[in-house]
């Protein structure tokens, strides 16, 4: 579950600060870095480059207020990436890219230090939900649903940019365009089931095959060489051992992947429930799908209950629906 953080933060756009006043940042860096290079308004067309060098494993930014994050990146053969915001005040920056000494950077440190401690989707959901209490509507709270982003989903997403305020709203929607957020919409929880088929030794399988039936229907969308996929596959399992009947069904969906590596897959991990092989990007291309696992609860009229599920989220979406 534990992830370098910092290597995302290279892929933060703009978040607006309302502020003109001037920073100072005092940082450190490792003894092979004699420069850091750093971008005002990243990702804009006509970004702001400037560098200062590095002495005795320190070196100083000053500036004003640009009303974004600042991307900084060491001189060495492998970067070193980190963002502050350019706060009002002076900051701090360690050797490991951590962020501290003004309000909203000293958040983002507490929120990082956490983050690379957690041990379960769990204690994640939460640490993101109590990070949103304490920061609706700062820069933050954007910068902690960004991070997260892939891992929560447009969905999951777009129900906690709900609770936010204008800051947060505006600085994800500079990051993540609303004509992403339109598209996954028509795929979201309360929506009918889209249908895809894919082929497979002469034959062709619908979703509609086994959505839309009567029965809840849990739906794996996977790859044999995905290991967070193989991670869910024993509480996949373990559902449809539990509770596969007259009321729920488990499915999976092969995605990317070669029919030859997912029948091999599903031997070593013991699955035995329906698969739509070979589906390549059919099931992606019609649920929206940037990353896998991807697992959706369909009621039995087809209508999609819950999306990207995970561990003990799963568990409980399938539990509830059963009345378990």
């Amino acid at each position: 579950m534990k992830k370098n953080v910092f290597l995302v933060l290279g892929m933060m756009l703009a978040l607006a600060s309302c502020t003109n006043k001037s920073f100072k940042v005092n940082g450190e860096a490792t003894e092979d870095v004699k420069y850091v290079y750093y971008t005002y308004n990243f990702f804009d067309e006509d970004p702001k480059l400037d560098s200062v060098a590095v002495a005795d494993g320190k070196f100083v930014i000053e500036g004003e207020n640009e009303g974004d994050p600042v991307f900084v990146t060491g001189a060495t053969d492998q970067n070193v990436q980190f963002w502050f915001i350019s706060e009002p005040g002076e900051i701090q920056i360690s050797k490991e890219g951590m962020p501290s000494g003004t309000p909203l950077n000293d958040a983002i440190k507490s929120f990082l230090e956490k983050a690379n401690d957690v041990e379960s989707e769990a204690d994640l959901d939460a640490l993101i939900d109590s990070h949103m209490a304490e920061h609706p509507n700062d820069l933050s709270g954007a910068f902690c649903l960004y991070l997260l982003s892939d891992y929560i989903g447009v969905y999951n997403l777009q129900e906690r940019l709900d609770k936010c305020g204008d800051v947060v709203k505006e600085a994800i929607h500079k990051i993540i365009p609303q004509e992403k957020f339109d598209k996954a919409a028509k795929t979201a929880p309360g929506q009918m089931f889209t249908d895809f088929e894919a082929e497979y030794e002469g034959q062709t399988q619908k979703l509609s095959d086994y959505v839309g039936k009567g029965k809840y229907v849990l739906v794996d969308f996977w790859a044999s060489w995905c290991g967070p996929c193989r991670g869910e596959i024993p509480t996949i399992i373990d559902l449809y051992n539990k509770y596969a009947g007259d009321n729920f069904a488990v499915l999976g969906v092969a995605t990317w992947d070669e029919p030859a590596d997912t029948k091999k897959a599903m031997e070593e991990l013991g699955i035995q429930y329906p698969q739509i092989m070979n589906a390549q990007k059919a099931g992606s291309d019609a649920y929206n799908i940037e990353g896998i696992p991807e697992i959706i609860l369909f009621a039995p009229d087809g209508i999609i209950v819950k999306r990207g599920l995970r561990g003990e989220a799963m568990v409980k979406a399938v539990e509830e629906a059963l009345g378990k």
